[in-house]
C-alpha cells in the first residue's frame, strides 16, 4: 500500500512536472512572441519615421520650388509692368506731340486763309480801281 501511494504520488508529481514544463514552454513562446512583436513594431516605427522624413523633405522641396517660381513670376510681372508703363508714357507723349503739331498746322492754315483773303480783297480792290 505504501508503495502504491508512493507510485501514485510519483505519477502525480510526474504529471505536475509535465504541466509545469508545458506552462514553461508556453511562457517561453509568449516571451518569444513578445520579443518578435517588439522587434517588428520597432522596425515598423523606424520605417514610419523614415517615411515621415521623406515626406517632410518632399514638402520642403516643393516649398522651395514654389518660392523660386513665385520670385521668377514676380520679376517677370514687374518687367511687364515697367515695359507697359514706358510704352504708355511714350504713346501719351506721341499723342501730345501729334496734338500740338495739329494745333500748329491749324494755326498756319488760319494764317494762310487770312492772308489769302486779304490778298483777294486787295486784288479785287486793285481790279476795281483799274476798271474805273
Amino acid at each position: 500500500m505504501i508503495e502504491e501511494k508512493i507510485n501514485n504520488s510519483l505519477k502525480e508529481l510526474e504529471q505536475g512536472l509535465r504541466e509545469i514544463e508545458s506552462a514553461r514552454k508556453q511562457v517561453e513562446k509568449t516571451v518569444s512572441s513578445y520579443d518578435g512583436l517588439t522587434k517588428t513594431t520597432g522596425d515598423y516605427v523606424t520605417k514610419l519615421g523614415s517615411i515621415t522624413t521623406k515626406v517632410q523633405e518632399l514638402v520642403d522641396s516643393i516649398g522651395k520650388d514654389y518660392d523660386q517660381k513665385v520670385k521668377a513670376f514676380e520679376k517677370d510681372r514687374n518687367t511687364i509692368i515697367n515695359a507697359s508703363n514706358a510704352a504708355t508714357e511714350k504713346l501719351s507723349n506721341a499723342t501730345e506731340e501729334f496734338k500740338d503739331s495739329l494745333t500748329e498746322l491749324k494755326n498756319k492754315l488760319k494764317y494762310s486763309l487770312i492772308t489769302n483773303a486779304v490778298s483777294l480783297v486787295a486784288i479785287v480792290a486793285i481790279v476795281i480801281l483799274l476798271l474805273k
